[in-house]
């Protein structure tokens, strides 16, 4: 790891990675819907978004959106994050809560279409920052159909384990992209619409270019797994 700067805006870290090798698109993305884009390790605007569930930053989430369009529909079958572990690569206990909401604006939170937890699959992207980038994704229980409209996206990873020390300083973040590099119908991603709530950074539902720069704020990098059914 090297060439690595720390940006601290409102309480929230946001990790700026500069060195590591491009990569593909995620080989999890299968059949895949929609993916935003790698991460760009060389731009200054590049961040890993604080989105875990840790002993350091409790209930904190970062949501990606995705708009489906007017007299569409989706079978989604899961979804992905590409987050950068700050520390041990490891989720104590050993899963993911994820959540899929509508309406979500300032301040409000909208509604739950879709929530859970469960185990995890996880492969590593290549890149590298202030810890190594992996998939994260889940794949549902039971796919969940999605007529056109917004909705927002959201993977967290805990580390939690009270008698687990890495769980006292491991921090995780999810990763933006800039350029979009490798993504896959990512016009469906619209642009400023990440939203991030957390309890202990006092932040409700507050909208990520409230807290970086709009190359910063402008899209996530994560994805959908499913197929156009309309």
């Amino acid at each position: 790891m090297r060439n690595i700067t720390w940006v601290i805006c409102v309480g929230v870290i946001l990790v700026s990675l500069r060195s590591a090798a491009q990569s593909g698109p995620p080989k999890l993305c299968k059949p895949c819907l929609f993916y935003g884009g790698d991460l760009d390790v060389t731009d200054i605007n590049s961040a890993a978004l604080s989105d875990e569930n840790t002993g350091t930053y409790p209930d904190t989430s970062t949501y990606g959106a995705v708009t489906i369009p007017p007299q569409h529909s989706v079978l989604l079958e899961g979804f992905f994050f590409q987050i950068i572990f700050d520390g041990t690569v490891k989720l104590d206990p050993n899963g993911v809560t994820w959540e899929i909401r509508a309406g979500m604006t300032e301040g409000n939170g909208g509604s739950v279409v879709g929530s859970g937890a469960q185990s995890a699959i996880l492969q590593p992207t290549g890149r590298e920052g202030n810890g190594p980038e992996y998939t994260v994704a889940v794949k549902l229980r039971s796919p969940i159909v999605l007529n056109g409209g917004t909705y927002w996206f959201n993977i967290t990873p805990p580390c939690l384990g009270k008698h687990d020390p890495v769980c006292a300083t491991n921090t995780y973040g999810v990763s933006n992209t800039t350029h979009e590099a490798n993504s896959f119908r990512a016009f469906l991603q619209p642009q400023h619409q990440m939203f991030i709530n957390s309890k202990v950074f006092g932040l409700n539902w507050a909208n990520w270019c409230d807290l970086a720069n709009q190359e910063t704020c402008a899209d996530l990098s994560f994805g959908l797994i499913g197929k156009v059914v309309e």
